[in-house]
């Protein structure tokens, strides 16, 4: 008797649904989708979105590369992953030209902005000194730094998450238009057919 520590044993490949070929008025229909939905979505992402069918094209092709079918899901995660490259690439272009001293001039009219606040409250209360000590310790250098790294990261992930999937919708219905089926499906073998088309 096997422990039942045991690995089990692979049963083989994972399973990919078989589709038959579409017809040709379903291509176009799904076509002209593709077409609605990138550029639609291109004029809100800066074109953004067009590199997420490139991301599942270079996806797909690593998995055939390995004898496999990318599914689905892998058609998604590899959309945005190439959406995140842009956008990590945009993101490293935009700090590059970012002048060196924009942090101190932010950081200079923050401390003014606090300080001539406090002066015009005109009272020197107990309350009022400790607000001005919480505002000078939210506004150093370490918290300015979290803060803005949390808000550019959020917007990021935000961003990747949108152009992403709009990018993979459009991606699939480009496959589709193209090839027939959805990426991520096999076709049938020759001579058989699914369950109801006979």
């Amino acid at each position: 008797m096997a422990s039942p520590l045991e690995p089990v044993p692979s049963t083989g490949t994972p399973f990919v649904p078989v589709e038959p070929q579409a017809g040709t008025g379903a291509r176009v229909v799904a076509a002209l989708g593709a077409i609605i939905v990138l550029l639609g979505g291109a004029l809100f992402t800066l074109g953004g979105v067009f590199f997420a069918p490139l991301g599942m094209l270079i996806g797909a092709a690593i998995w055939r590369k390995r004898g496999r079918v990318l599914s689905m899901v892998g058609h998604w995660l590899a959309a945005l992953i190439g959406v995140a490259v842009v956008i990590a690439a945009f993101g490293a272009i935009t700090a590059a030209f970012v002048p060196k001293d924009s942090f101190d001039q932010i950081k200079r009219s923050m401390d003014s902005a606090t300080t001539a606040a406090a002066v015009q409250s005109g009272r020197a209360t107990a309350a009022d000194s400790a607000a001005l000590r919480a505002a000078r310790r939210a506004t150093s250098s370490r918290g300015m730094a979290v803060m803005l790294a949390y808000g550019f990261g959020f917007v990021g992930i935000l961003m990747i998450a949108f152009f992403g999937t709009i990018g993979w919708i459009g991606g699939m219905l480009l496959g589709y238009a193209v090839k027939g089926r959805w990426p991520g499906t096999v076709a049938p073998a020759s001579g058989s057919y699914p369950v109801g088309r006979a």
